[in-house]
């Protein structure tokens, strides 16, 4: 087994053990992480502008003196190099050192600059350089302990948020002020940050489904879709939920029992084994025979994790099979022009014998009223 530098977490060494695994499959001796992160993923390291190198028996991590002191908190495990010149010269004297003459380089998420750069200090010694596809993101679809419970705090803390926001929401409100009250609630439990900018979508604007918020006021008889997530510890949640404000439209009501019926019956029918897109496929029925198949455009879910949409897909074209410890998101919605759109969304574990909701908002109508 690869000698790692101590203390290395049990998590963390089992990843590098599943990469190494991976990268004697396809014949690299050493493959080099510039995705932030499959970096943070790999070491622990937080920070951003920095690249990795794994070989069989090694973990460096090649940064700048602006995070020199981070890395040696975050990951003493691993082989600081704090460089001087060029990412790109760097890494080559890493392989010189290490007698690498084959090395694989992340196709998904190196630059055709970054490469050209490579590819000048590759000549000297000579190494070959091998585009590798989602060698860390196939790792990564599949959670392990440590990861599934920093995603539940990362939910719990967007929960309590947006529960403390439902009773401070008042008519006169504007988007743009419930979306910053709302990430300011996260942030004051523990979030580094939003997931993403979150989705505040008063009245009509709710057909948009990635609307922006704007100076729009929230108005008596409207409804109000919130799509939200925390980011903790580097992982991320992501939640929609409607607030109905007094009388609301009876088709926003309408509509809010087809998405509500296509949720649950997709999220009964998770499970190892089955295809994304027949997950898909369950929800779609339901609200094409609503007579609303065209007002559902987008997927019906995705993976989560350090990345807020990550490689797994549960849509129409996807090609994922589920397994246990994959974190999915069940989001069906309705979108109508001039009226307004209905979404609801829950994180979703994988387990061994179905799935388990790790999300625990109420969603009926009920829950929904303000």
């Amino acid at each position: 087994m690869p000698q790692l530098l101590s203390p290395c977490p049990a998590f963390i060494h089992a990843r590098l053990t599943g990469l190494r695994t991976a990268m004697r499959t396809k014949k690299i001796g050493a493959l080099l992480v510039s995705s932030s992160a499959d970096v943070s993923y790999l070491t622990g390291f937080e920070g951003d502008d920095s690249w990795a190198l794994v070989s069989p028996d090694q973990v460096w991590l090649i940064s700048d003196f602006r995070y020199e002191e981070q890395i040696a908190q975050q990951c003493p495990w691993v082989k600081a190099i704090i460089r001087r010149k060029g990412l790109a010269e760097e890494v080559f004297r890493l392989f010189k050192r290490g007698g690498i003459s084959r090395a694989g380089v992340q196709s998904e998420s190196i630059s055709l600059r970054q490469m050209s750069w490579l590819t000048k200090f590759a000549k000297k010694p000579p190494v070959r350089l091998v585009p590798v596809d989602d060698i860390v993101v196939e790792l990564r679809n599949v959670k392990d302990s440590h990861e599934i419970g920093v995603i539940e705090q990362a939910i719990a803390i967007a929960e309590h948020a947006f529960t403390t926001l439902k009773a401070k929401i008042r008519l006169g409100m504007t988007e743009n002020e419930i979306a910053g009250l709302l990430t300011y609630e996260m942030r004051k439990r523990g979030a580094s940050n939003a997931a993403f900018d979150p989705i505040v979508a008063a009245g009509p604007n709710g057909s948009l489904p990635h609307y922006r918020p704007g100076q729009n006021k929230l108005r008596q008889h409207t409804p109000l879709l919130i799509d939200w997530g925390a980011i903790f510890n580097g992982y991320r949640s992501d939640l929609t939920r409607m607030i109905l404000v007094g009388n609301t439209d009876e088709k926003i009501k309408e509509i809010y029992r087809v998405v509500l019926d296509a949720q649950l019956a997709a999220i009964d029918a998770i499970k190892p084994g089955i295809p994304g897109s027949k997950v898909d496929k369950i929800a779609r029925k339901i609200i094409d025979h609503a007579g609303y198949g065209d007002k559902f455009g987008h997927g019906l879910g995705h993976g989560i994790g350090r990345d807020i949409h990550e490689q797994i897909s549960l849509s129409k074209r996807g090609t994922t099979i589920l397994k246990p410890g994959m974190i999915v998101t069940v989001e069906p919605g309705i979108y109508l022009p001039g009226i307004g759109g209905v979404r609801i969304e829950d994180d979703v574990l994988v387990t061994e014998t179905g799935c388990r909701v790790l999300s625990s908002l109420p969603k009926d109508m009920d829950s929904a009223r303000l």
